[in-house]
């Protein structure tokens, strides 16, 4: 797996080899980031589900001001970690907890974000019915933003808490869906 725009293109990143983390395709990350386009630069990014971090760091690479990064998993936190190792640490915070308690943290903090991508395990239908509503309800976002969200075709309740100022369009690559919603 390797950075695939930006200053550090082709940059090698590490992945486990157990199973403990689904990293986002090199084809989902490019797609992503055609679809935000130069929206990314100067932008505040929040990585939510990290894992590997490559998202994020992708996101570093392309100008993003500062990128958060929430991994609940010690483990793939330091595999993270070790990914960013190349990196100035003055752009990039490392949130090793819950995205729940991570999104408190932030809302406690007023810490807000132009663009956040949330990539939680497919499986987890409570974090996809929950996840909208939660980053929107707790003022995490700023006034223009973007958010994508990954998902396979068994995700249903995606579009709860989509407000009529909202835009939505998802994206099929395979088995792997991206949906963008947007806000202003």
């Amino acid at each position: 797996m390797q950075i695939i725009g930006g200053m550090h293109k082709g940059r090698k990143l590490k992945s486990p080899g157990d199973g403990l983390v689904r990293p986002t395709l090199a084809k989902i990350r490019e797609a992503f980031f055609d679809i935000v386009g130069q929206d990314v630069r100067d932008c505040d990014f929040l990585d939510m589900y990290a894992g590997t971090g490559a998202i994020g760091i992708e996101a570093l690479s392309r100008g993003a001001r500062r990128v958060y990064f929430i991994e609940r998993s010690r483990t793939v936190a330091t595999l993270l970690s070790k990914n960013l190792a190349f990196m100035d640490s003055n752009l990039y915070v490392v949130m090793m907890m819950d995205v729940k308690r991570a999104m408190e943290q932030m809302e406690k903090k007023h810490i807000q974000f132009n663009m956040v991508y949330v990539d939680p395990p497919y499986k987890d239908a409570g974090a996809y019915r929950d996840i909208l509503p939660d980053i929107l309800n707790r003022k995490l976002m700023k006034d223009s933003w973007v958010i994508g969200i990954e998902h396979d075709r068994t995700v249903k309740d995606i579009l709860q808490g989509v407000q009529s100022d909202m835009t939505m369009k998802t994206y099929r690559y395979g088995d792997t869906y991206l949906t963008i919603v947007r806000g202003q």
